[in-house]
């Protein structure tokens, strides 16, 4: 069954939106009918952003957290950020995506979802809604700028314009498991993030298929299970994601740089010198997370 959770960036639980999901025992009931499934995720109206929904992940299990607070963690896989919001109220047609909502006083709503941090969604409006996050991945024109393969989306988006909501999800939520399709959602978000200019070097060169030079360089691996999303991620030239990627350089939590004694003194004229910052999104919440930093500062200590 697919489910919304419900989401603030400065949460007093023990979140971390990629990995698990803390929640009181109240909702416990709500969680587990939804194990096995996707559910989304909803910014709330408390974040300093607008109210919308912001990703989906798969649900995989439910467990207690190992404390006597008598609550749960809601453990996810496959989480992958939308690479355009969907906001919580449709303003072409002035309805809400959760149809329970509508016929509710604007005003009220708010009430009506308090202490329903955990809801069920029908197959239908988790359809819509996910179509609708996922709409820039599948528009064939975006294809040459995320890497993808232009007539395989073509071919995407034809059966996904034809297919009822329901299908729309269920279609959408199975090629986002695929590694090509991850890596092109995740690319994009980045770039986007990072201006498509190098975080290291400032070099940005956007060719006329409005494809840009730089790379989407991972902090944490996929292989470590790094997460897809924009706070795992640098936008990094080529060279500068081959140097990132070798642990030749590394970063400090407030994204200073630091040089292994092995840097050459080539690599050395192209990355900016040890202790400089680099160039960070406008957007501070962005910002690389200084858990994944960590990971790869580990990874370079270890290695020099």
């Amino acid at each position: 069954m697919n489910a919304i959770f419900d989401v603030l960036p400065t949460s007093i639980y023990d979140d971390s939106i990629a990995y698990r999901y803390e929640f009181p025992k109240n909702y416990l009931s709500q969680a587990r009918e939804a194990i096995g499934d996707w559910i989304l995720y909803r910014r709330t109206r408390r974040s300093r952003k607008p109210t919308a929904y912001i990703g989906v992940a798969r649900l995989r299990d439910v467990d207690p957290v190992p404390n006597p607070n008598g609550f749960y963690y809601a453990n996810v896989v496959n989480f992958t950020p939308f690479n355009q919001s969907v906001p919580f109220f449709r303003l072409w047609d002035n309805k809400y995506w959760e149809r329970d909502l509508n016929g509710i006083p604007r005003e009220q709503v708010g009430r009506t979802i308090q202490g329903r941090s955990i809801r069920h969604i029908s197959p239908s409006e988790f359809g819509d809604i996910v179509y609708a996050g996922f709409a820039e991945l599948f528009n064939p024109s975006n294809a040459p700028r995320l890497g993808l393969d232009s007539r395989n989306v073509e071919l995407s988006y034809g059966s996904l314009a034809l297919a009822d909501a329901v299908e729309k999800g269920r279609k959408v939520t199975t090629f986002i498991t695929h590694r090509k399709v991850r890596d092109a959602n995740f690319r994009g978000l980045v770039l986007d993030a990072y201006d498509n200019t190098c975080a290291m070097s400032g070099l940005r060169i956007v060719n006329g298929l409005d494809r840009a030079e730089a790379n989407a360089a991972h902090i944490k691996p996929v292989a470590d299970d790094g997460p897809d999303i924009v706070r795992n991620g640098l936008a990094l030239s080529s060279t500068c994601h081959w140097v990132f990627d070798r642990h030749l350089v590394s970063l400090t939590d407030d994204c200073e740089l630091l040089h292994s004694k092995n840097l050459s003194m080539e690599f050395s004229k192209l990355i900016p010198p040890k202790g400089e910052k680099i160039q960070l999104p406008s957007d501070s919440s962005l910002y690389p997370n200084p858990e994944f930093l960590a990971h790869h500062r580990r990874q370079f200590e270890a290695k020099w």
